[in-house]
């Protein structure tokens, strides 16, 4: 049911009450498998953005530690000391 395969021949042989009780039971089920599915839809994508969420902080530093670089090999290495392009940069975070 659940993959949208459905076999409606069935219903040819019921009577007119068994007919009723069949679409409707069938309108339930189908509805309540869609709720299920998108549910476990949203968890999943939920689920993602935790990880990206966790990994953020981490990916900015990284960027940013990449644009620097690649402005550093823009310069002429003849404008460039040790004062203004030090090896290392070194990033300090307050404790509130």
């Amino acid at each position: 049911m659940s993959i949208g395969d459905f076999d409606f021949g069935g219903a040819n042989y019921l009577s007119p009450e068994e007919n009723m009780l069949y679409w409707f039971i069938w309108l339930i089920v189908v509805i309540v498998t869609c709720i299920i599915f998108l549910n476990f839809i949203i968890a999943e994508a939920s689920a993602s953005y935790e990880k990206v969420k966790e990994n953020l902080d981490a990916m900015i530093n990284k960027e940013k530690a990449s644009l620097i670089a690649e402005a550093e090999t823009m310069f002429f290495s003849s404008k460039k000391d040790n004062l203004k392009f030090p090896k290392y940069i070194v990033i300090r975070k307050a404790e509130i």
